[in-house]
């Protein structure tokens, strides 16, 4: 489930000379700057390794590094594997490094494109939605990160290997990242290369990825209008409403709802809030029926969390 694993090893753990570690690397290059200093960058593997005086920082994906792919899933106990071959390659120990990003992620093999499923996805709160493509749909906060997004289409771009049993097949990739604060974030004094093999640890992360997942507002399928329901003006309007954004992606409402904002409609932050939620209940009003392609991602999900370990 790691995948990318930033990391900083201050030079009382990396050695007297951290720069030393630039005869490990590849594409070397140097760097001499007013606010750094002197600096080596270079690569190992995937890894972005970056060694000043003050010590050595690590940049890439675990899984990548270990497992040629970040397709394949990497578990807690290869983890122990890869840190070890991280080890080994640069001759410093990686287990003591302070890990400060961790990109928790899978890969599915849905029925249909990826793209398919963005439409049911919805909004998730104190999250903004952005369908960035046709194929990438982001939820952020400043602190952390969702994104679905087509495997296929996204190793293609990148060269990235594509193991033979998933030649053609839909690979839809859910990843959950944590860019900022990460103890503070996952309640930790402390977050090392050795806790990522920690079970109650590795264990946290999935429960919150899963969680992340179920936090988002699933949208049904669309059917027709259901006119028994309309007793007075405002059922009616609302039922008239609903079919028309029917044909509309859940970023019409919130696209509209940020134009309202940039014109400064209302001063109050509450009547956004108050407006996107009637606006997204109307999405749901249609039907009630479980949409096919959600109940297929719930159960992908589901299954991460029952056979993790």
């Amino acid at each position: 489930m790691y995948d990318t694993v930033n990391s900083w090893i201050d030079r009382a753990i990396a050695g007297d000379n951290p720069l030393a570690i630039a005869s490990y690397l590849s594409d070397v290059s140097e760097t001499n700057s007013q606010k750094y200093g002197y600096s080596v960058t270079g690569k190992a593997n995937n890894y972005i390794v970056r060694a000043s005086e003050a010590g050595i920082s690590l940049k890439g994906s675990l899984s990548k590094f270990f497992l040629n792919d970040n397709i394949q899933t990497l578990t807690r106990s290869a983890t122990v594997q890869a840190i070890e071959k991280l080890s080994d390659t640069l001759h410093i120990p990686v287990k003591e490094a302070k890990i400060y990003r961790i990109d928790i992620s899978t890969v599915f093999n849905t029925k249909y494109p990826p793209a398919n499923y963005y439409k049911y996805l919805g909004n998730k709160p104190y999250f903004e939605r952005l369908l960035a493509t046709n194929n990438t749909l982001y939820y952020s906060t400043q602190k952390r990160q969702l994104i679905f997004y087509d495997k296929q289409l996204e190793a293609k771009s990148t060269g990235t290997n594509v193991p033979d049993v998933y030649t053609n097949e839909s690979l839809l990739r859910y990843e959950l990242r944590f860019t900022k604060r990460l103890c503070e974030q996952l309640k930790q004094n402390e977050i090392t290369g050795a806790t990522l093999s920690d079970e109650h640890f590795y264990l946290k992360l999935i429960k919150l990825w899963e969680a992340e997942y179920f936090s988002i507002n699933k949208l049904n399928g669309f059917g027709k209008m259901d006119v028994s329901k309309i007793k007075t003006r405002t059922d009616a309007k609302d039922a008239m409403l609903t079919e028309l954004l029917q044909g509309k992606d859940i970023n019409y409402i919130n696209e509209f709802i940020s134009d309202l904002k940039a014109k400064n409609i209302n001063s109050d932050p509450k009547y956004y809030t108050r407006l996107k939620n009637d606006l997204t209940a109307l999405f749901k009003a249609s039907s009630t029926e479980q949409n096919e392609l959600i109940t297929e991602l719930d159960k992908e999900v589901n299954t991460v969390l029952q056979y993790c370990r």
